[in-house]
């Protein structure tokens, strides 16, 4: 981690993450943390296809991910993007399911700087043209971008939300994928770094 003028440039950051299991309520919600979920459902099977397709080697335990939201309350309120738009929606909806809580160590300005535009995505639309891009990238190697205004996939939100937050991450967030920010902050199933 490299610190200049309160940005960060992220390759890989050490962070703490817990996991947080099925079933178990976290104790406390800090406002521009972010959660790591891997679910079922269609688009879930192929964001990760993709991203098992696109990440080899080192960066292949991160494509376990197909889904991120990020805190935006003490309260576990989230703002996600799902197949309907960005909305907010509550941490509860995924108490069924493993999910990991990522500590972002940005300072109460920054994290007060990252809500604040993660706030502003709500009601855009899903980026369904960025989510065709990236497949486009991954069938040729070509590196496109093509997206709507006002469009936004999940890992975009947080990744986007980050930056204005003063994270700088080596590859453009619109195009970030869960793996990308799991990578980012070294959230990494396999390795069990993970800090209780």
């Amino acid at each position: 981690m490299t610190m200049m003028m309160e940005q960060m440039t992220v390759t890989v950051m050490m962070t703490n993450y817990k996991v947080i299991a099925a079933g178990q309520e976290p104790v406390k919600f800090n406002p521009g943390d972010f959660i790591l979920v891997s679910t079922t459902g269609v688009l879930a099977k192929f964001i990760r296809f993709g991203q098992f397709v696109r990440y080899h080697g080192d960066m292949k335990p991160f494509a376990f991910w197909n889904h991120t939201a990020m805190i935006v309350d003490e309260n576990g309120t989230i703002v996600e993007a799902v197949g309907r738009g960005v909305r907010y929606a509550h941490i509860d909806e995924y108490k069924d399911v493993e999910y990991y809580l990522v500590n972002t160590k940005l300072n109460k300005q920054s994290r007060d700087q990252a809500v604040t535009a993660c706030k502003s995505f709500v009601k855009d639309k899903y980026g369904w043209l960025t989510i065709a891009s990236i497949t486009a990238e991954l069938l040729t190697g070509i590196k496109l971008q093509f997206s709507l205004n006002n469009s936004m996939i999940c890992s975009a939100v947080v990744s986007q939300s980050l930056w204005a937050g003063g994270i700088i991450f080596n590859r453009n967030p619109f195009q970030m994928m869960p793996a990308d920010l799991a990578s980012a902050f070294n959230v990494d199933t396999t390795k069990g770094n993970k800090v209780s």
